[in-house]
Parts: C-alpha cells; structure tokens; sequence
C-alpha cells in the first residue's frame, strides 16, 4: 500500500464533519467576505479554522477515550436533563441548518437544469431518505460519498480560479489579522459558518463509528486536523474567487442563487455551471452528515441508540430532514418565512453552541475522564479562546434577534 492510499485510508471522520460545516451558508459567507473585502479578511478563516481543528481534535480525542458515548457520559455523572438539553439543541440546530441546504442544493441544480426551484428539495430529501433507511452500512458508504463530494467541491471551486485568478500578494497580506471599517460583521459570519461546536462534538460519534480506540489516537487526530485543513482551503478558494471577481464592483446577492448568475455574468456560463456543481456537492453533503448529527446526539441525549445504523438516530435524522424540506419548500414557493426559519436557527445556536462548547473542553480537559489523552495547555488555550469567540457571537446574534423583532 502506498502513502497515498494510507493517507485515504486514514481519512474519514475528519472529512465527514468538514462537509458538515461546508454548506451553502459557509459559501455565501466567504463569497460575501471576499466581495466587501477583498482578500482582507482571510485570516478569519485561518483563525476559524485553527478553533475548529481544536475542537474537532478534542471530539476525536474524546471518541477515542470513552467505552460509551459523550451525552450518555454526560448523563451518567451529570444528569439525564442536561444532555437532553444537549441533545434537543443539537437538533433544532441542525433542522435550522438543513433549511439552508434545501435551499442551497435548489439553487445549484436549478441553476443548471433551469428547472423550478420547489422540486429539489423533495428530489434531495427523497434520495437521502432512502441512504438513510436502506444502506446497510451508514457510516462506510457515508465516507466514501463524502469523499466523493469533496472531491467534486476542490475540483469546481479551483477549477474557478482559472476564470478569476489569483494574486499571490494580496493572499500573504490577507494573512495578516486586522478589520476595516464595516468588516466586523462578515467577519462574524465567516466565524460562524466555519466553527461549528455541534460538528465538533460529532466527531466523537463518527471516531466510534470509524471503529477507532486509544490505539489509533494518532489517526484519530490527524484526521480531524486535515479534514478541517481541507475546509479551510476549499473557504479560501471561494473568498478568493470573489474578491478577484466582485470585489469593487458594488456588487450584491441575498441567495447562493444570486451569486451563481453573477458569477455566470462576469465569467461566461461555463464558469456558472462549474460553481453550481461545487455548490450543489457542498449542499449535499452538508445535507446528509447535518441530519445524522442531529439525529445521533439527540438520540443518544434521550438515552435511545445513537449509533447510525439504530433505528432511532435513523429516524430522528429523517425527521430533522423533512422539517428542513417542509421550510425550504414553504419559502421558495411563498417567499414567506425565511427571516423566521433564520432567526429561529440562530436562537438555537445561541442554547446549544456555547454549552456544547462548555461540556466538550471540560470533559476533554478531565483527568478522570481522559487519563492521558486530556487536554494540553495549548489545547485548553485555544478552547478558551473559541469560547470567548462564542461568546461574541451569542453577543452579536442576540442583538440582531432584539433588533429585528422590536426594531
């Protein structure tokens, strides 16, 4: 077996909770960033990236460490309630996000069919239900599909910067950590889209699910650590691609619709139909890994069978899929509750993040718990940092939510 073949080998929950955080919102996000910004604000990503990869690590760590799984740990030495609170967070973040993959996986086929929006959330949810429900092994054929996608996403999205280009000193002073008047809140939102605790904490699930131990510590961790490398290149790429396209042009978009016709627009239809496959892989990997996060934590928050081949975690997964079909269907047709869906996200976030958060550095920080693969001083440094990060987000999200209901 060679290198490359051990590399691939070694690749897998890493690569699955990256395609979690990749979906349509991390997309638009960067596009947006690298519009208003140009390339000034890549060092969010980096610094993104650097916080998830900790995280990431930590959930990998913490699969490798436990006979059992995390919420049923937690609900062991610290009570039933607290990893149902856990568990039901989890979900309705996950259901909340999984309105943006119907939208997002919409967009990018309709943009190349030409065919009504409405239909592909049904077509999509369709086809995921069935993997859900009839493949024997969830989590093998789940690797190697996302493996597939993320293939896809590298190969569109740096495939468009043959049409945009790329200039290398502008990329070197974007590395450089500083914010421009009115960049605070891109900034926030590239944060955001690209430092999901809930993707962190499954990553324990997928470590169990992978078959890994203390044994395979170091694959477990170096796994986590590219896989989020990956996330972070394929960001950049993106942000790239949109400063050299659209950056100074006053240009606008509300949808990831709007940013494929304006790519197609400026760079020739070719260029729009190579975005909205990488788009689309994006979505729909995003869309599969999304649901089966919130259907294993909250079952195992329940105290049920959250492995992915159980019945429950397979059902509250279909679950957390229709109520995202159901919404996206609802606002494409009537252009009525997207704001709501947004806000009702968010509002979840603000519950499940930070507390996720807490739990995860402080069990992973656990001498008991953990014996020697507990946390190290850098680690437990930048998991403060990641939390204060959390911290401003619930700041910045719950004064935009007063703001918008109260005025």
């Amino acid at each position: 077996m060679n290198l490359i073949q051990q590399f691939f080998k070694r690749l897998g929950p890493g690569l699955i909770t990256a395609s979690v955080v990749l979906g349509p919102g991390s997309i638009i996000a960067s596009s947006r960033a690298g519009a208003e910004a140009g390339y000034g604000l890549i060092w969010v990503i980096v610094a993104a990236g650097i916080l998830m990869a900790t995280y990431t690590a930590m959930g990998a760590r913490l699969g490798c460490a436990l006979d059992t799984t995390p919420l049923a740990y937690l609900s062991e030495h610290r009570g039933r309630i607290l990893s149902v609170l856990v568990g039901l967070s989890a979900f309705f973040v996950c259901a909340g996000f999984q309105f943006g993959n119907n939208l997002g996986v919409s967009f990018a086929v309709s943009g190349v069919t030409g065919t009504p929006l409405w239909i592909w959330p049904i077509v999509f949810t369709g086809l995921s239900l069935a993997f859900l429900f009839f493949a024997r092994h969830v989590y093998v054929v789940l690797e190697r599909l996302m493996m597939l996608l993320v293939a896809v996403m590298i190969v569109c999205f740096v495939t468009n910067l043959f049409f945009t280009g790329i200039s290398v000193p502008k990329l070197v002073a974007g590395l450089v950590p500083r914010l421009g008047p009115g960049q605070a809140t891109i900034a926030a939102a590239m944060l955001a889209t690209n430092f999901s605790i809930i993707a962190a904490l499954y990553q324990a699930y997928l470590v169990r699910a992978k078959g890994w131990n203390r044994d395979n510590l170091g694959d477990a961790v170096g796994d986590a650590w590219t896989g989020i490398a990956i996330l972070g290149t394929i960001v950049v790429v993106i942000m790239i691609g949109a400063a050299q396209t659209l950056f100074g042009t006053g240009a606008d978009f509300k949808s990831a619709g709007d940013l494929a016709n304006q790519f197609g627009e400026l760079l020739g239809p070719f260029a729009n139909v190579v975005f909205c496959l990488g788009l689309g892989a994006a979505s729909f990997s995003s869309f599969i890994v999304n649901a089966c996060a919130g259907g294993a934590i909250l079952a195992d928050g329940l105290g049920l069978d959250a492995r992915m081949e159980g019945k429950p975690a397979r059902i509250l997964a279909a679950i957390c899929m229709v109520i995202g079909c159901v919404v996206g269907i609802t606002t494409l047709l009537y252009s009525a509750g997207t704001t709501t869906s947004v806000l009702l996200a968010q509002a979840s976030t603000l519950i499940a993040a930070p507390l996720a958060g807490i739990i995860l550095l402080v069990i992973t920080s656990s001498k008991k718990t953990m014996g020697d693969l507990r946390n190290g001083p850098v680690s437990i440094g930048l998991g403060i940092i990641g939390l204060a990060m959390l911290g401003f987000l619930f700041w910045r999200t719950l004064t935009s939510i007063a703001v918008s209901l109260f005025g």
